[in-house]
């Protein structure tokens, strides 16, 4: 026969592939037979993470029978984590003969990887759920942070746990959110996510309107519920981090529809009920703290309702009429009723146990900082208003000296916070007041103005100094103050001298998964061998990351 050129040409390549083939075989990383229950070859664990794993894993044999080991490698060398971690498990013979109740923890430091690979005397109770919950929930956190030793004394703990039957005890092993769904989708690529799920919604969107020019299609409503049906489907399959945020936005969407799309009696118990529903769904997806739930949406309700409630024709005009016949403006009405709903701030803080001092304090700072913006609609002079804040300031002070001795509740504050909380107080609104109080005519009065508020500024922020806090800073802060005011000034001035005449302001499970990160450092320990089990079928969990 003759060997033309296309015939040596496969024969090359065969030759090729054959010689990979045994030098792949060659090259093969070395099964190891693990005789200790733990085998460190990186050098990650100190003496002390070595005795505490160590008794940990001999506690376990001990009271249950069941073996577990660890081994920990820098490097798989090009081998797949499953199939070399189960071939390490049944070599090494882990477990008792006749239970096969052995479970290896294998930890590739270079790859980035782990897996608890199970026998199948303990696929019941170390099910690959748990054990994906184990490397999702308790292991990988601490090896995102670098602590590599934490996580691995973390997850040989969780394995005992559940091997002892007290999993329902530990919140990261019964749950595949335990800190809820919304976190748990909340990563690196969900932004990526939601861009490529919106591209793809325009998409079907398009395809839609051109499926309707087609007389098959169109008019049939059970062909255009199985197509967006299978929309949903794949967008949930391949992105449901970004359908879950397509969600929320719907939420928000319909929360404004409710508020302020409806004007009937009923629309605002149906926009009660819209806002009221995020305080559980947020506890559920971010396990956000319900009492700090109950503040925010109880101020962002108040403040949705306030604001639809003034849109309403015929709510304002009964509203304007209730504040005449009390001698009011509207806007005096208003300031009143948030003061008076201020209040629950105070009996919160009874409730809570908290000091008096605190209590006066804060209420107080309240209730000036609503009067003193809105003093205006208020038949009041500034300088009672000041006066009356000289006397709230006594009156806090005198607590402060006396009361500690009275017996009362020990509970402390914290004073130099509340001397912050206070000289913002007097910058913001103090310097509202002054600004809006004082008026003139002329650049001349209005540049001393200026000085005068700095100079009040000043006072308030030396009350840090005064009590020993910080070092004076007299000068600064009144040089600071005055060129921040007339800045300030420069630029009004500016806005309203526009094109436009105004200004803007915006001062207002499966069996296998992954798992990675970074590591260093060999180290065998000593202990007892594989007991002669060994039956291992790819029962377990696995990550990379």
């Amino acid at each position: 026969m003759k060997f033309t050129r296309k015939i040596w040409i496969f024969l090359g390549i065969g030759c090729f592939f054959i010689s990979s083939l045994f030098s792949q075989r060659l090259l093969a990383k070395e099964v190891r037979v693990l005789t200790n229950h733990l085998t460190d070859e990186v050098g990650i664990l100190s003496l002390g993470n070595q005795s505490q794993i160590q008794n940990i894993l001999s506690g376990i044999e001990t009271k249950t029978s069941a073996q577990v080991y660890v081994y920990i490698i820098p490097s798989l060398e090009g081998e797949n984590l499953e199939s070399y971690s189960l071939a390490v498990a049944e070599k090494s013979q882990l477990g008792q003969k006749g239970k096969d109740n052995g479970v290896l923890v294998l930890l590739s430091t270079g790859d980035r990887k782990v897996r608890i690979e199970v026998g199948y005397g303990l696929e019941e109770t170390l099910t690959d759920v748990l054990c994906n919950r184990i490397i999702r929930n308790v292991m990988i956190p601490e090896f995102k942070k670098g602590e590599m030793a934490i996580g691995l004394m973390a997850g040989v703990r969780a394995i005992e746990t559940i091997l002892y039957g007290n999993q329902e005890n530990n919140s990261a092993l019964s749950s595949d959110y335990p800190e809820g769904i919304g976190m748990a989708l909340s990563n690196e690529s969900t932004p990526k996510n939601i861009a490529f799920a919106f591209g793809i919604l325009i998409i079907t969107w398009i395809i839609y309107f051109v499926l309707n020019e087609n007389k098959f299609f169109k008019g049939k409503k059970w062909l255009e519920v199985l197509y967006g049906l299978v929309v949903f489907i794949c967008l949930w399959y391949f992105f449901p981090d970004a359908l879950f945020y397509f969600f929320c936005l719907g939420l928000i969407a319909g929360n404004l529809y409710l508020l302020y799309g409806i004007w009937t009696p009923l629309s605002y118990l149906y926009s009660f009920l819209s806002i009221l529903f995020w305080i559980p769904f947020l506890h559920l997806t971010f396990k956000t703290d319900f009492q700090v739930l109950y503040w925010v949406f109880g101020i962002i309700g108040f403040l949705s309702f306030a604001i639809k409630i003034f849109s309403d024709d015929v709510i304002t005009k009964k509203f304007n009429q209730i504040a005449k016949g009390w001698g009011m403006s509207p806007k005096g009405l208003f300031l009143h009723i948030i003061s008076f709903l201020t209040f629950a701030f105070t009996i919160f803080s009874i409730g809570n146990g908290e000091r008096m001092v605190y209590i006066l304090f804060y209420q107080g700072l309240i209730l000036f900082s609503i009067y003193g913006l809105g003093f205006q609609s208020f038949h009041f002079k500034p300088v009672h208003f000041f006066i009356v804040i000289v006397l709230w300031l006594c009156l806090i002070a005198g607590f402060v000296i006396y009361l500690p001795g009275t017996g009362e509740n020990t509970k402390t504050y914290n004073l130099e916070i509340m001397v912050i909380w206070f000289q913002w107080f007097l910058c913001l609104v103090g310097g509202f007041i002054l600004t809006k109080s004082i008026e003139v005519s002329s650049w001349k009065y209005r540049f001393l103005k200026y000085a005068f508020i700095a100079f009040v500024w000043t006072l308030g922020f030396s009350f840090h100094s005064f009590l020993g806090y910080s070092e004076s800073r007299f000068g600064f802060i009144f040089l600071f103050s005055y060129g921040a005011l007339l800045v300030l000034h420069f630029l009004y001035v500016v806005a309203n001298e526009s094109g436009s005449g105004s200004y803007s302001s915006s001062s207002r499970y499966g069996s296998s998964s992954s798992s990675s990160y970074s590591s260093s450092s060999g180290y065998s320990s000593s202990s007892s061998s594989g007991g002669g089990g060994g039956g291992f079928g790819g029962g377990g969990s696995s990550g990379s990351w």
